[in-house]
């Protein structure tokens, strides 16, 4: 028990650790002045170029990956169901970081980090298709409100593959899910419900 609330523990601040931030930080980047003020790779990206951005998109990733990716491939952690809870701390850690007093992200990056402990290459791919299936027919760059119905839109068409997942078995996909989509939503409602008003 102790080990398995220590990797939820060792994920949430790895979630926490709020690289755009710094990286912003460093560079004397104000990204609260950023667009949306959403202290996330897309608003460094914007500020100080993509050779920045992709780096905090790539840390993002990776810290909704690890280190509970470690930990399960040396199997330390083999409950599904606490790697699911483990996966979700790293999203709640980047979204709520005590690093900017539990403001945080948008936690799409380090979601798909998450998933892929998860589920490997499958739901990654499938979200990743509608994004880039969005930004081709949006060309010349997404609104925020835009960003967050491209978000929502993902993650609804991810459900059908989870719920037939969970039919077979993988039930803790569906906890994961629920509780990372709850996130997500959270933290796109305002910008999603300007969309559907029209405000994009």
């Amino acid at each position: 028990m102790w080990v398995n609330l220590g990797v939820i523990l060792l994920q949430f601040l790895s979630g926490s650790i709020m690289y755009s931030y710094i990286i912003a930080r460093i560079l004397k980047v104000d990204l609260s002045k950023i667009r949306d003020g959403n202290p996330g790779a897309s608003n460094l990206w914007r500020a100080v170029g993509w050779k920045y951005g992709i780096l905090a998109l790539f840390l993002d990733y990776l810290k909704g990956a690890l280190p509970l990716a470690i930990f399960v491939s040396l199997g330390i952690v083999k409950d599904n169901f606490v790697i699911s809870l483990a996966a979700l701390s790293g999203v709640l850690g980047h979204a709520f970081s005590p690093i900017l007093r539990f403001k945080g992200g948008k936690a799409v990056a380090v979601s798909f980090g998450a998933w892929s402990v998860l589920t490997k290459w499958e739901a990654p791919m499938l979200l990743g298709t509608i994004f880039t299936i969005f930004t081709i027919i949006k060309p010349k760059g997404t609104t925020v409100q835009e960003d967050a119905f491209r978000v929502i839109l993902g993650y609804l068409f991810l459900l059908p593959y989870i719920i037939y997942k969970s039919f077979h078995g993988d039930f803790h996909l569906l906890i994961f899910y629920d509780g990372n989509f709850a996130v997500i939503l959270y933290k796109h409602y305002k910008d999603l419900w300007g969309y559907l008003r029209g405000q994009s």
